[in-house]
């Protein structure tokens, strides 16, 4: 950038800085002349800079942005050229390569609009990680804002875990949008207001462990698979029980994930029965097995035992032999090893496993780009193409909502890479798939640009109203047999919908929520973490952010009074926890006083939740913590009423009015705690 010459203006005839001091100011901001302090008529000034507080001036406006500008652009100039000159001397072989990176031309995948990317923040990209423009992942120089330090420009990396979990002698990554992380700010929120004899034995204590402490420790995948398939055989592959576990299947959640072709399968299944001279492809025996496990764990169960063995019992053994068969094959590039790698982890996801979820809906991503699904080619395959197209782009969309989940990048690659055909937005039960794809794109935006992005909080705010937007606006689109009520009431003929379009209203609803909830809660965060006031750009943001909380616990809760299935969703305790962390924030701020009264309900309503589920050891775990905090909660309220409080209560607090919720809920992900003693069980 060629230097520019100086700018002169009127009353500013000393440019460039430094400026002689004058004996005192002509034009002071509002908050020196209040303390009659000296003002040195800078934007914002030494005094309201030191004490991170918005500067405003009044009087005589443009004549004073004129000066004001001049100084910024020269003051600006000079650091530009300063940095430039740095990276000529570290990356004078790269320069050029980054420079035609950073000026990619992006494809919107909604609309098929090109467009160059916009300076950062970067506001309408969609691209992976790796195509993103680089420009906004550079350290920045101090901006115009109330928030002066990098660290409080909403940087998440000190709330990321990388724990060992003793039950498995496994390293976890959790990253900021994981719950682990989420429970262990929470965890360093209330360390303040404890002694530092407690505060300094637990940090000391080296057999903590935020991920071991809500480990399934009854949940081992290694030490089951010992099966052998003439036992499997001799036993007609389940035949008495299979009819009840496949359906458990089909009739629940497969309309979520509508990936394999049930016809299909069911015609496999019974030569898999009835002609016992055929010798069975091993990839589809995984994939029988892990349906059974997967329909054995979420069906609602009205007998005790079957066979002898309970629900967790079958749904184990089956998920152990079906690794079993896995192993046989290796790595096998089949459609059927793929749906079964998705199946094994959406088991490990509703075993409350997040980690072994993630690995293997990796493995599932792996094979698909080795087998070229994403890829639209002619092939052997063309038969099921569509079979293919179905299972790789709802592949493509949990695994940025899994990956998100536990805060750790998905394994996709550029979307230049796939060009397989989206399922058509027709009026069946596949059409959830491309508005799950669109709505993963959403999620992508959230976790890079607003948990992984250093930019400063004031730019995160105007892209998290801008990606609100966005969230609204595809709400809006979906077609109204799945589009969740909480931005229409019910229609006509809404009861004699099918059982596909009443589960996924269901569950778009929530997602919805959580979402939103997630892309306000970094603003949540930094108010109990940083602030004693809270700014009025964040009120509104926080209480989105607790609105989504409390929806979520009040409509899950309202969904497990009607209907019963849902009640075997085991993942819908990390939707709970995940929002009941959210509420117990402002809760470990403020106490337990009058404000905070409506957030301790929905708290309360979610232990009912959780304690609806107790056949999962995790769920009996969460009611555990939250019931702590809750405990912990009431000590504080003798504690700061006998001393001054040391902070005030947000305006936002003050009749916070929460609007009715009628249908849908929120949230997702889990696995941890902090601060807790370790629960074993």
């Amino acid at each position: 950038m060629d230097e520019s010459p100086p700018i002169h203006t009127a009353g500013d005839d000393s440019l460039p800085p430094p400026r002689a001091k004058r004996p005192r100011a002509a034009q002071a901001c509002d908050r020196c002349r209040a303390k009659k302090y000296k003002c040195d008529e800078q934007y914002p000034c030494s005094h309201c800079k030191k004490s991170q507080l918005n500067c405003v001036y009044q009087g005589n406006y443009r004549q004073r942005e004129s000066s004001r500008s001049a100084r910024y652009v020269a003051d600006l100039e000079r650091k530009v050229d300063e940095l430039t000159a740095r990276l000529r001397s570290a990356e004078a072989d790269t320069t050029s390569q980054h420079s035609s990176r950073s000026q990619k031309v992006v494809v919107q995948p909604s609309s098929g609009v090109k467009q160059a990317p916009p300076p950062p923040p970067p506001v309408g990209v969609e691209a992976t990680p790796l195509s993103l423009p680089r420009a906004a992942s550079t350290p920045r120089e101090e901006a115009p804002f109330i928030y002066e330090h990098h660290e409080e420009a909403g940087e998440s990396v000190g709330d990321e875990i990388s724990e060992l979990n003793h039950h498995t002698n496994g390293i976890e990554f959790h990253g900021s949008t994981s719950s682990a992380a989420l429970l262990g700010h929470l965890q360093k929120a209330r360390e303040p207001q404890r002694s530092l004899e407690r505060r300094d034995a637990r940090l000391e204590d080296p057999g903590y462990s935020i991920v071991s402490t809500l480990h399934n420790s009854s949940f081992s995948p290694s030490g089951t698979g010992s099966a052998q398939p003439l036992t499997l055989r001799e036993q007609n592959y389940y035949f008495e029980q299979a009819h009840a576990f496949i359906n458990g299947y089909f009739e629940n959640i497969h309309f979520i994930h509508p990936l394999i072709d049930k016809e299909d399968f069911l015609l496999r299944a019974h030569s898999l029965w009835f002609n016992r001279g055929v010798q069975p492809e091993p990839s589809f025996v995984a994939l029988y097995l892990s349906i059974l496990s997967f329909g054995a764990l979420v069906r609602v169960w009205d007998e005790d035992r079957l066979g002898g063995l309970t629900r967790f019992e079958w749904s184990r053994k089956l998920f152990g032999e079906a690794q079993m068969y896995l192993n046989y094959l290796q790595f096998s590039n089949t459609l059927d090893t793929v749906q079964c790698l998705y199946l094994m982890a959406k088991i490990c996801q509703n075993e409350l496993n997040p980690n072994l979820a993630y690995m293997y809906l990796g493995l599932a991503i792996r094979t698909c780009l080795a087998a070229g699904f994403n890829r639209e080619v002619r092939s052997s395959t063309e038969q099921r193409s569509e079979w293919i197209s179905k299972t790789w782009w709802g592949l493509f969309s949990l695994e940025i909502e899994m990956s998100f989940s536990v805060g750790r990048p998905d394994t996709l690659g550029m979307d230049e890479y796939h060009n397989r055909a989206l399922p058509e937005r027709d009026d069946s039960e596949y059409a959830v798939i491309p508005w799950m794809v669109d709505f993963a794109y959403i999620i992508r935006k959230v976790s890079v640009q607003i948990y992984h992005s250093r930019i400063t909080l004031q730019e995160k705010l105007h892209l998290a109203l801008q990606i609100e937007n966005e969230l609204d606006r595809w709400m809006a689109r979906l077609p109204d047999r799945i589009k969740p009520d909480i931005v229409q009431r019910a229609t006509g003929g809404a009861l004699r919908d099918p059982k596909w379009a009443r589960r996924q209203r269901l569950v778009l609803g929530i997602r919805y929520y959580n979402v939103k909830m997630l892309l306000f809660r970094p603003f949540l965060s930094y108010f109990t973490r940083k602030l004693r006031h809270t700014p009025m750009e964040l009120e509104e943001t926080i209480a989105k952010c607790l609105d989504a909380a409390m929806k979520t616990i009040q409509v899950i809760y309202d969904i497990y009074r009607i209907h019963t299935f849902f009640r075997c969703w085991w993942y819908n305790t990390t939707y709970v926890m995940f929002a009941t962390s959210t509420l117990l924030l402002p809760m470990s701020k403020l106490g337990m006083c009058a404000e905070t009264i409506p957030l301790r309900r929905s708290v309360e309503m979610a232990v009912e939740i959780l304690e609806a589920m107790d056949e999962s050891v995790v769920a009996r775990k969460s009611v555990e913590i939250i019931k702590h905090y809750l405990r912990e909660f009431r000590p504080i309220d003798v504690q700061t009423a006998t001393t001054p409080s040391r902070f005030d209560i947000p305006e936002w607090a003050y009749g916070f009015g929460f609007p009715d919720c009628s249908f849908e809920g929120i949230a997702r992900l889990f696995d941890d705690l902090g601060g807790l003693p370790m629960l074993d069980g």
